[in-house]
């Protein structure tokens, strides 16, 4: 059965996390208007947790401030029936991750300048947010904070777009990150982000290239 969230009607779950469901989604109007969508929705025994809500409503505000190419676009922060939900751009492609582990399974190795051309594009939308500034030119100090190839979506016409900046941090305070707790994938996690240092661009371990990155599953 088809549920309807808001203006949006839920296809079919794509992803479930500790916070929220994704779902393929599509945005229906008057005389036939249709456009797809990705909907990310809230948990609802989260409902009720105001940390949890205050992390969900983080991810739409931070990733609301980042307007790039190559990064998947936020259409709206919205609420329906008590539920929290952020619809977001749909990207018909698959995750580095995916493509990754795709040929690692035909025994194909990733094509360097392949590769190089995809971190280029992801950098790029990074270095966007990264340098951003707010309405009075302060920097906004926009780290992300979870690069992966779980989080580089391929788009089969070619586009390359960053996602999920759920766990971003921002220096405008509008995060509920607490004091000592680290956020991230250790595999892809810059060391000075885990000695609690200033964290510049997007760094890959020698952990990662050791093991092949980005075939490591």
């Amino acid at each position: 059965m088809i549920a309807q969230l808001g203006k949006y009607r839920l296809i079919r779950l794509l992803a479930e996390g500790g916070m929220g469901e994704v779902f393929l989604a599509r945005q229906e109007g008057p005389m036939g208007f249709a456009k797809p969508a990705v909907v990310k929705r809230m948990l609802p025994h989260l409902a009720k947790d105001t940390t949890f809500v205050e992390m969900f409503l983080n991810e739409a505000r931070v990733a609301a401030l980042v307007s790039h190419p190559n990064v998947v676009q936020i259409f709206e922060l919205g609420e329906a029936n008590g539920t929290y939900f952020i619809a977001m751009e749909f990207v018909h492609g698959r995750t580095l991750r995916a493509l990754a582990k795709a040929l690692k399974k035909n025994g194909e190795a990733f094509p360097l300048p392949h590769l190089a051309r995809l971190a280029s594009q992801a950098l790029t939308g990074l270095h966007y947010a990264h340098t951003l500034v707010g309405e009075t030119a302060e920097p906004l100090n926009i780290v992300h904070r979870d690069m992966s190839p779980d989080n580089i979506m391929l788009g089969f016409n070619g586009t390359v777009k960053v996602l999920d900046f759920g766990i971003a941090k921002a220096a405008s305070q509008i995060t509920t990150t607490r004091t000592g707790v680290v956020k991230g994938k250790f595999a892809y996690m810059p060391p000075e982000h885990l000695l609690g240092q200033p964290r510049y661009g997007w760094f890959v371990p020698p952990m990662a290239v050791r093991r092949g990155w980005p075939l490591n599953g």
